[in-house]
């Protein structure tokens, strides 16, 4: 099970659809991503951003301040992949994603 989340979340996250023009598209993937992260638990969040990119990382990043703005109410669980994920990316995964223009 571990496995297969990590590669879903891996794979959703490396072609995500920055630049489409159809919105559903975008929140379509937007909810599959969501739907993987939440069904991590959280010991396993760290080995999962582990397994991650560099570019990766700094994608989830992306689709977490998504998560902040678009689900409020989801935004404990993604609290603790956003740790996982500064404390792996830094804060320049951080400030890459807030100065990047191009939303998820």
């Amino acid at each position: 099970k571990q496995w297969y989340q990590r590669r879903v979340a891996i794979t959703a996250g490396q072609n995500p659809p920055i630049g489409h023009q159809d919105a559903s598209v975008k929140e379509q993937n937007y909810e599959t991503v969501l739907s993987v992260l939440k069904a991590f638990r959280t010991p396993e969040i760290e080995a999962a951003v582990g397994d991650l990119s560099d570019g990766d990382v700094d994608v989830l990043m992306k689709y977490l301040y998504k998560g902040f703005s678009c689900s409020p109410d989801k935004a404990a669980a993604l609290l603790l992949w956003h740790e996982k994920v500064v404390k792996r990316g830094g804060v320049g995964c951080v400030i890459r994603v807030m100065v990047d223009r191009k939303g998820i």
